[in-house]
């Protein structure tokens, strides 16, 4: 499990600590990342090394670990006798939500509305009866081959299998390569999204876009324009909050709309393991629209990007990105219990606890206008 989860950031930390308690020397450090490229097989090379040294120098390893990466080390070492009202440690696969648990909810959200205070909970459908959809966009590779963001692949894996697990048919562009999409493929991948039949039959849709950005947008495959003439080739994000609002896409009217976007908002490009940057503040139009109701145009919605405005969003070649990554662990684990302002938070908070690299990065809700909360129920 060490060997499979260990981050390359956290295995650089490691090394560094055990080079300063004098586990290691300076050679047996230069060894692990020197002579082995893979990151697994330098995780391999670290962990066999230190266990030759002892049971003194395997503590250190442990402990060094707990501080870097608190979960893995859970998930290593289960505290003994943990106590129920804790949370559990972070799942690989998604836990299933509880028949009683949705049952209970849906009572107290009637019980609520008798006493004619807000809804607790959005309505969910009924498993039999429909077709939830997701769009799912990643950007991995660019006609500038220092574009390519490698290691976006296993993000791409991770919310695919995530997505799919909630229920939810994932959607793709139609044109363009795999996993190489211009701006205009994108801008023509949500507007088809936001036509699809399967709408009416969906209680709720995700759009996960993955880039390169800058300010309000994100990066198609073309990148930055060569020449002075040509343009950058981008995607507003804007776009996808006109093309589903309650007006361009009545189908998701009062239906909850999860938009995530893993790219950078500014800040230097850092080569390695950082997305390069997004022009605009996103604005927030609330004009009225006059059809058989009268309602918000923009409602409904709400975005999780993985970086505050003016800084960059990190990505590791071998593990991914911190931010998809996390949220992953965090809905496998939680979203059978909590709704999804809470599991954003709890991806904020995981921010936190991880190695120095993901501390100066931190995720941000953004453009909330749902009115309750919204309950994945996992299985049901």
């Amino acid at each position: 499990m060490f060997v499979d989860r260990i981050s390359t950031p956290v295995m650089a930390n490691l090394l560094d600590h055990l080079l300063a308690d004098r586990i290691l020397n300076e050679r047996e450090r230069e060894w692990v990342f020197e002579e082995h490229l893979a990151r697994a097989d330098r995780a391999s090379c670290l962990i066999d090394m230190v266990r030759r040294k002892g049971a003194r120098a395997s503590q250190e390893l442990i402990t060094n670990l707990k501080n870097f990466d608190p979960f893995l080390c859970n998930d290593l070492f289960p505290p003994v006798g943990q106590a129920e009202e804790q949370d559990p440690p972070i799942s690989p696969v998604l836990i299933l939500c509880d028949e009683n648990f949705k049952t209970h909810i849906q009572r107290t959200d009637k019980l609520v509305g008798q006493l004619e205070t807000s809804d607790m909970a959005y309505p969910v459908m009924p498993k039999s009866n429909r077709t939830r959809v997701a769009l799912l966009i990643n950007v991995r590779n660019f006609v500038n081959k220092k574009w390519i963001r490698e290691g976006s692949e296993k993000d791409d894996a991770a919310m695919a299998a995530l997505l799919t697990a909630l229920g939810y048919r994932v959607v793709r562009p139609e044109t363009g390569e795999p996993m190489k999409y211009t701006g205009e493929d994108i801008d023509k991948a949500v507007k088809d999204f936001a036509q699809l039949p399967d709408l009416s039959q969906t209680d709720s849709v995700f759009v996960v876009i993955m880039s390169h950005g800058i300010m309000g947008a994100v990066y198609g495959s073309r990148g930055k324009a060569v020449n002075p003439n040509e343009k950058d080739d981008l995607f507003p994000i804007d776009n996808i909050f006109e093309y589903l609002n309650a007006k361009n896409c009545p189908a998701l009217r009062d239906k909850p709309k999860v938009i995530i976007i893993q790219a950078c908002r500014g800040g230097d490009s850092l080569i390695f393991v950082i997305e390069t940057n997004p022009g605009k503040c996103l604005s927030r139009s609330m004009k009225l629209i006059e059809d058989d109701i009268k309602v918000h145009i923009e409602n409904e919605f709400i975005a999780f990007l993985s970086c505050t405005p003016g800084n960059v969003s990190w990505r590791d070649p071998d593990f991914g990105s911190p931010f998809i990554q996390y949220l992953v662990e965090v809905f496998n684990t939680f979203s059978h219990k909590d709704h999804l302002e809470k599991l954003f938070t709890q991806v904020m908070n995981r921010f936190k606890q991880g190695p120095t690299p993901t501390k100066r990065q931190m995720p941000v809700k953004d453009r909330c206008s749902l009115s309750t909360h919204f309950y994945l129920f996992p299985g049901l």
